[in-house]
């Protein structure tokens, strides 16, 4: 596994540190701990650029807030000078990672996301008869921070870039297993998530040799013209998940059925000539409308922040070719 060097002082350098500040501000300048960070930036980022060398950097306790969307989740928000960090890495070592990913992996990359994984999991679906439908169990809870320091320190050997990847991956989230667990809503989280699994993509792909194949962060799938394939499949992906990455699957979420039956897949039922909106799905999108409308008529959130949710809801609607399902006076 070819690894890299010579990357610290460009994550650390200036203009990197500037360009990470910008990225983790966009959209969030109205936010008081955003105007407080950009109002002194010079100074923060100098303080943020020693702490970084001198190796004295330690993240600020993470913001912790409940969603469903639309099962219960806890998301961990960082300090905003800590985002900038996440940034400042990520924007060097990322497309370091990225060249190692194969095309099958469509979670939280640049050209792929959840509208081309399910255009690709359609031509699957009218290309072999059966598909096999895995969802790793409690996948962020459950990232073992010792294999994926492991993965890191294989392709990235600098001790001072080492030590900064080991204290984000430490960095204690509130309630969870020590040792375990990357917070939901860091974008270092992402990348790590997507490498902990880069492994069982290159597996399948190259050692198993399944043509059909796409995986969505944990969220796994394989096509074959043999139900024998995919149960053994199934056998094998569950042994590698354990020995290799301690993590298991959710047996109530594993599926193998013909394709002809529909796959549900990112929100959406896939069938080998559509694509439909699962009902679970389209009844969340439609309260999601009655809140904001409701919410903005209390002056709770503005004009702006209306329209962009309603556009949110709206685009995958829009990539169904559905209208209609979504309305609003205002114009999207």
């Amino acid at each position: 596994m070819k690894s890299f060097g010579g990357l610290f002082e460009w994550i650390t350098s200036c203009e990197n540190l500037e360009r990470a500040m910008r990225l983790a501000a966009r959209g969030k300048q109205d936010r008081s701990p955003v105007q407080r960070f950009l109002g002194n930036a010079e100074k923060e980022l100098v303080v943020l650029r020693e702490e970084l060398r001198a190796r004295t950097y330690r993240p600020r306790p993470y913001t912790q807030f409940r969603i469903c969307d639309p099962k219960p989740r806890t998301i961990s928000c960082a300090d905003f000078r800590d985002r900038v960090v996440h940034h400042a890495v990520c924007d060097v070592i990322g497309p370091l990672l990225e060249r190692r990913m194969i095309s099958h992996s469509y979670a939280c990359r640049e050209g792929k996301g959840t509208h081309r994984a399910v255009l690709q999991a359609e031509r699957y679906c009218r290309r072999f008869r059966y598909y096999l439908k895995m969802d790793v169990r409690k996948f962020f809870e459950s990232v073992d921070h010792e294999i994926l320091l492991g993965l890191l320190r294989g392709l990235f050997r600098e001790p001072r870039l080492g030590g900064l990847l080991e204290i984000l991956v430490r960095h204690p989230v509130p309630h969870a297993v020590a040792g375990k667990g990357l917070p939901i809503g860091n974008l270092t989280s992402q990348w790590f998530a997507n490498l902990y699994l880069d492994g069982l993509d290159h597996t399948v792909k190259e050692e198993w040799q399944f043509a059909g194949y796409v995986r969505y962060m944990d969220d796994i799938v394989l096509w074959a013209e043999d139900k024998a394939d995919l149960w053994w499949a199934l056998a094998s992906t569950k042994n590698w998940l354990e020995t290799r990455r301690r993590v298991t699957l959710k047996e109530t979420a594993t599926r193998l059925a013909p394709t002809k039956d529909g796959l549900p897949f990112l929100g959406l039922r896939v069938y080998p000539q559509a694509l439909r909106l699962q009902r679970q799905r389209y009844r969340r999108l439609k309260r999601l409308v009655v809140r904001r409308e409701k919410e903005l008529e209390r002056a709770l959130i503005s004009p702006e922040q209306f329209v962009g949710s309603l556009r949110a809801a709206a685009g995958i609607l829009s990539f169904l070719g559905l209208k209609g399902l979504v309305s609003s006076s205002v114009d999207l």
